[in-house]
């Protein structure tokens, strides 16, 4: 009875330690890292200023990691008021209508000074170079590309990060360019990113 005993205590640790070790895994693999352009994409519909400096946020509307992103993209436009944001909220075009009307979408809607856009097959996300859901470029005055890379620390998780600090010491002059790994879901299927 003490042997069985001990052998299920064991195997009751070793499957909470792999699945721990699983989740582990999941959130601190990176995404796919944007082939980002070096300058503002020709054709993109997005209204860029050039009195202002823009950040495009990707976002996944059901991806679990995207509620952190928007979270952090708060962060950013708090110490940032110079940065004009898009949130491109992608949606295959044979989805109804509807089905990106996530509780993520309305907090990227409630930002403050946010713009939100629904990007249909990800056509816009294709123009940027972009893959993952928390996808973040930002682009100067001029539009040049300064930054490209995620604003979370790991996969569904708000808090002080590299890509956060960077973004706001670009704007404010104290860096010249950054990037960081983005933490996110696919924003489409492999094979509707090469189409």
């Amino acid at each position: 009875m003490r042997a069985a005993l001990a052998a299920a205590a064991l195997l009751w640790v070793a499957t909470i330690a792999t699945a721990f070790q699983a989740v582990r895994r999941f959130e601190t693999t990176p995404g796919r890292a944007a082939d980002a352009r070096a300058f503002w994409p020709a054709g993109s519909s997005i209204d860029r200023r050039g009195d202002d400096w823009t950040l495009v946020m990707l976002i996944h509307p059901h991806c679990s990691c995207s509620r952190a992103s928007v979270q952090e993209l708060q962060a950013v436009l708090e110490k940032a008021p110079s940065v004009r944001p898009w949130v491109l909220v992608y949606r295959p075009e044979d989805f109804k209508r509807g089905w990106e009307q996530t509780e993520v979408v309305k907090a990227a809607s409630r930002l403050r000074r946010a713009h939100v856009k629904i990007d249909v097959n990800g056509r816009e996300a294709k123009l940027f170079g972009g893959f993952t859901s928390g996808q973040t470029f930002l682009y100067d005055r001029n539009g040049k590309l300064r930054f490209a890379g995620g604003i979370t620390s790991l996969r569904g998780h708000a808090g002080i990060n590299r890509g956060r600090v960077d973004i706001i010491d670009i704007v404010s002059s104290r860096a010249a360019a950054g990037s960081h790994p983005v933490f996110g879901c696919a924003i489409a299927s492999r094979s509707e990113t090469l189409r």
